[in-house]
């Protein structure tokens, strides 16, 4: 029995939390370049084949290039022996859910004292979403929001604030609806954009910053993109600039998203 399940680890959290812990500007959540190994076997893939559909997802580590590829095939074709699913062509990839401890039960990220997811990615035109699950009370709750790949093909760092996504229920948006930050169970990047056709995502990185961390990648971010943009590309590199919070907000408007419980 667990302190969780006596209703005990709450009062003892702060007891059994590091100072430094507390204080830190950056979390590592995947880090495929210096820590591969641990970071492949820290993933999942799922994909609609699971339903009887036809897509094909993997995830492998590119030694060449130390990072990490989210590759494979969407397919919307319906499975013709299951009348009960209705909708098809989804893959994605997700850290695995973390063991409980014996002490405090669930075993969750606390990021309360970070401001942001960062990726360090490289994609195609595909639309992903990124999504975060938290302890709530439905299994089927995400916290959503759009990768927004501003130079697909080449190497970006995307910052998206945690208070910018949104939670979802099968798709649909919630309203009100607050991340746990203190309880997180898992990241990961998801494919659903209705598009028959391959797709490649790679990825260095994923870390939860703030504060100074956030405002060095959001520069460094930028200037990456005014290294390679064109005169068209103008208008877009000059909407990332540093908020009040230290991070760098796109501004274009947030699709709601069509999800599948992951």
């Amino acid at each position: 029995m667990s302190l969780r399940t006596l209703g005990l680890n709450s009062p003892l959290k702060g007891l059994f939390t590091r100072p430094t812990e507390m204080t830190k500007t950056v979390q590592t959540i995947l880090d495929f370049k210096n820590a591969p190994d641990a970071s492949f076997n820290s993933i999942i893939t799922r994909c609609d084949k699971e339903l009887g559909g036809f897509s094909s997802v993997n995830f492998d580590l590119d030694p060449q290039h130390n990072n990490g590829v989210f590759h494979g095939y969407l397919n919307l074709d319906l499975p013709k022996d299951r009348p009960d699913v209705t909708r098809s062509g989804y893959a994605m990839f997700r850290t695995k859910d973390q063991q409980e401890s014996w002490l405090s039960g669930d075993s969750y990220w606390d990021w309360s004292q970070f401001s942001s997811l960062v990726l360090r990615v490289k994609g195609d035109r595909r639309k992903y979403l990124v999504n975060i699950q938290a302890n709530t009370p439905l299994i089927t709750d995400l916290f959503q929001h759009r990768l927004f790949l501003n130079t697909p093909g080449e190497w970006e760092t995307v910052v998206i604030p945690l208070n910018d996504f949104v939670m979802t229920n099968w798709g649909v948006i919630q309203d009100g609806c607050e991340m746990n930050k203190s309880e997180i169970k898992t990241v990961g990047v998801g494919l659903l954009d209705k598009q028959y056709g391959p797709f490649a995502l790679n990825v260095d990185w994923i870390k939860v910053m703030t504060g100074t961390e956030v405002e060095r990648e959001t520069q460094k971010s930028r200037i990456e993109r005014v290294a390679i943009s064109t005169p068209l590309d103008s208008e877009n590199v000059e909407s990332d600039i540093p908020t009040e919070h230290g991070s760098a907000l796109n501004t274009k408007q947030y699709e709601e998203p069509k999800a599948t419980v992951f």
